[in-house]
């Protein structure tokens, strides 16, 4: 009798130290070191080497457009069917290849971003997806604490990123740029600005910039644990 309550006495004493054990180490994984920095949000240690990380907003939102370009997809048989009204998400990871590789604050990285305009509402014709793009991007990025006029200097970012709608001609739309990003904070403000600058062939769109521009400009405001931002 005492050899059997022995065994069932381990039989239940094994799963809960395997559970204190995971309990113990997951208490010791810090909480990102700023709030809003990609950077110091992948620098953190996991268990799991192969953890994935949030890089752009992960958001799904329903849209309204009130002149769809149906030109641009005048090549499917739906588009005179195409609605104003869609479903817009974006799915946006990254993953650190090499943490520390010019120092303990830096990380070689790789991200991947992507946008879809999807016609939910559009059954009669099997709800399609009217627009998709494809955006992975490799870069090198440094946590930092510079101060300048109240404002701390929390990312420093350059890398090379494709961007592209994966169709053919004629409806291709695809450009390579390497581009420069910056974080700032202030309090609960934060602040990002990404320039870049195109590189490669851009044949097939000459005029691309003229629509997506030069930069992109970042505003948020840290609300608890979440981050309020506008571009």
């Amino acid at each position: 009798m005492r050899t059997y309550l022995g065994w069932l006495l381990a039989a239940v004493a094994l799963p809960l130290t395997a559970y204190a054990q995971e309990a113990t180490i997951k208490e010791v994984h810090d909480k990102p070191a700023v709030k809003g920095s990609i950077i110091a949000n992948m620098l953190q240690e996991h268990d799991n080497p192969f953890t994935l990380y949030p890089y752009d907003t992960n958001y799904v939102i329903y849209t309204q457009t009130s002149d769809l370009n149906k030109e641009a997809i005048s090549s499917y048989n739906w588009s005179d069917n195409a609605r104003k009204d869609e479903v817009k998400f974006q799915l946006s990871l990254a993953f650190p290849f090499w943490r520390g590789i010019l120092g303990p604050n830096s990380v070689l990285g790789a991200s991947y971003t992507q946008k879809s305009w999807w016609q939910l509402s559009n059954s009669g014709e099997s709800s399609p997806f009217r627009e998709t793009n494809y955006e992975p991007q490799l870069f090198l990025g440094f946590a930092t604490d510079y101060e300048f006029a109240g404002w701390t200097l929390r990312d420093v970012e350059v890398g090379y990123n494709h961007d592209s709608n994966g169709r053919s001609d004629p409806t291709s739309r695809s450009w390579n740029r390497i581009y420069t990003r910056l974080m700032a904070q202030n309090g609960n403000f934060m602040v990002e600005v990404k320039p870049w600058y195109v590189v490669g062939s851009t044949d097939d769109n000459p005029d691309i910039t003229k629509y997506m521009g030069y930069y992109q400009l970042k505003v948020g405001y840290q609300l608890g644990d979440a981050v309020l931002s506008a571009k």
